[in-house]
């Protein structure tokens, strides 16, 4: 089918835009039904777009209502065959126009936003889909208030002139995987072998000297230097700068990114957005085109339960520091230091002895996208964890005279060879044995596979850095994690095998004394330093209503914080770090 689309924001002060789609069907086809995704490629939760939409119509050339049901959660099948008669109505009419809108008010990465600013349109939110239909070159015309003047997206223009907006795509799949961001958002770009890459800014920051125009296209600059090929013919880079917002969605041909406005002053700050951009900028390759077999063809309404992320995010989150640190936006000391950043969540997650990176990927539909209190106890990202696993392999690569470059360049080769059908793991594990040794591709499958503990500081050990731990001789240990309302001290969380699991404390306590003493925000500090280590601390919290009594026996302190990664010697760990296929 071709579908031409019509996307109408008339008053964006009320959060709705108005979706048109014209057609045509089969005169065979006696039914059709148009479906809103379930959720979106890069994201692996059921977000059931379809609650926001309301007023589905369905029209045929001549005007006359046509017949429709509501058929699933976000569908409705329209049947000619089922219409009642009505004066200058003919079942043979082929054409048809189908009227929805769709509510938009969420700022997230996953979803749309639009207010009297801006709108941030996230495809499968929006864009209807028709069922076991191929839908070629769609045709997408967007409306915008008169004050509104710019479009920034991946898709294909073909606006006939400055006041008409209008796209293609090579089918629903790509008209939906290219978010636009619409408004008088600043707008700027720069050219990287003479392909043009824009960049969209909306919202303010703190005042900084940063150059994020030039920053970008370096992370560009080196990414390119280990994936080579540029699969593209433009790339749009949209960032939301909002305060407390952090997120990324990969695209075919762009991105969409949010980040605190706060942090951008913070040196810490805006090296943790540079990865950001370097973590989705080589998703292109990553996820979008080398992708594990279940991630495309794309099932709009199931899930695509798949475990492999530790290869689509793992990958990922261990290239974007790196690609950092080796396009010279940081030094290597600030490389460390994100580095133990890392390395302190991963040794905070009890989870990790649970949960493998197969079973973190194959349940991120109801673990790692909904997390809660006990989340850290039972399962680990593979995100986090991933990366680490990759930072070893890459370090046992190298031994072997190979890197994780060429892991990479391997990747895409395979890709080239047979784009349309995905890896398995298999196909991956032969590449590692390739490069390495059976040895190898062994303790790559333990670190996969199973709960193992993963050789981490050996591995620094020999790349130079020496892990430096937290020194808290004299502080007593409880393993309760707060949070507050106003004064009040509530527990968010109790981690596993603590003395506050222990003792029986709850996530969603409130703590009222410690001693015969009230605790509140204010004075938790003090009670916390005055404790002692293996000692019996009395405590008395509020649980659904109820005073209860519990006693904590604090312990020491574990030494599983790192302080520092101390590099004795660089040369060595730059050889690891720098080394390039």
């Amino acid at each position: 089918m071709q579908l031409k689309y019509r996307l109408s924001i008339t008053k964006p002060e009320s959060h709705y835009v108005e979706v048109r789609i014209e057609g045509s069907r089969s005169s065979t086809d006696q039914d059709l039904t148009f479906f809103l995704p379930a959720w979106s490629p890069g994201s692996y939760l059921m977000r059931e777009y379809g609650k926001n939409i309301r007023q589905f119509q369905a029209l045929s050339k001549s005007g006359v209502r046509l017949y429709h049901e509501l058929s699933g959660k976000s569908s409705y099948t329209v049947s000619w065959g089922k219409n009642e008669k009505h004066p200058g109505f003919e079942n043979r009419e082929t054409e048809f126009t189908i009227i929805y809108q769709v509510y938009c008010h969420e700022l997230t990465v996953r979803t749309s936003h639009i207010d009297s600013t801006h709108a941030f349109i996230h495809g499968p939110s929006v864009f209807m889909g028709v069922l076991d239909r191929e839908i070629l070159n769609p045709e997408l015309e967007v409306v915008l208030p008169n004050e509104w003047s710019k479009i920034s997206t991946g898709l294909k223009d073909i606006s006939p002139s400055r006041e008409v907006f209008r796209f293609t795509a090579a089918d629903y799949d790509e008209l939906i995987d290219a978010p636009l961001e619409i408004g008088c958002h600043e707008t700027d770009g720069f050219l990287v072998n003479n392909i043009p890459h824009e960049l969209a800014f909306y919202g303010k920051t703190l005042p900084h000297q940063q150059n994020l125009k030039k920053d970008i296209q370096t992370i560009v600059e080196t990414v390119l230097k280990t994936t080579k090929d540029i699969p593209y013919e433009k790339y749009t880079f949209m960032t939301h700068f909002v305060p407390q917002l952090f997120g990324g969605l990969e695209h075919l041909n762009s991105t969409a990114l949010q980040y605190c406005s706060l942090k951008m002053a913070e040196r810490k700050g805006y090296l943790q957005w540079l990865s950001l951009v370097a973590h989705e900028y080589f998703h292109t390759w990553n996820v979008k085109r080398i992708r594990p077999i279940e991630l495309g063809p794309f099932d709009y309404l199931n899930e695509a339960m798949t475990r492999m992320h530790w290869l689509t995010e793992g990958l990922t989150s261990f290239m974007d520091d790196l690609f950092v640190l080796r396009s010279g936006l940081c030094t290597l000391d600030e490389y460390l230091d994100m580095q133990k950043g890392n390395l302190n969540r991963y040794f905070a997650t009890p989870g990790r002895k649970f949960h493998s990176l197969e079973d973190s990927s194959y349940l991120a539909w109801v673990k790692l996208y909904r997390p809660d209190e006990n989340s850290a106890n039972s399962s680990v990202s593979y995100y986090l964890k991933g990366g680490l696993v990759f930072f070893i392999l890459h370090k046992e690569l190298v031994d072997h005279g190979s890197s994780i470059d060429e892991f990479i360049a391997k990747l895409w080769q395979r890709y080239l060879e047979n784009p349309k059908q995905g890896l398995i793991a298999d196909e991956v594990y032969e590449i590692i044995l390739n490069l390495s040794s059976k040895a190898v591709l062994e303790r790559f499958q333990t670190m996969v596979q199973t709960t193992e503990e993963i050789p981490l500081e050996k591995t620094w050990q020999e790349l130079g850095v020496k892990f430096e731990f937290e020194a808290f001789s004299g502080r007593a240990f409880i393993g309760a994690k707060w949070k507050f309302d106003g004064e009040r001290v509530l527990v968010e969380g109790v981690e596993l095998d603590s003395p506050a699991f222990s003792a029986g404390l709850n996530a969603g306590d409130e703590l009222i004394t410690m001693g015969d003493l009230r605790v509140l925000k204010s004075t938790l500090p003090e009670f916390e330093t005055g404790l002692k280590p293996v000692s019996a601390v009395p405590l008395r919290v509020s649980r659904l209503g109820r005073l209860i009594e519990l006693t904590v026996q604090t312990t020491k302190y574990p030494q599983t914080t790192l302080k520092a990664l101390k590099c004795d010697e660089p040369e060595t760990a730059k050889k690891y770090l720098f080394l390039k296929a």
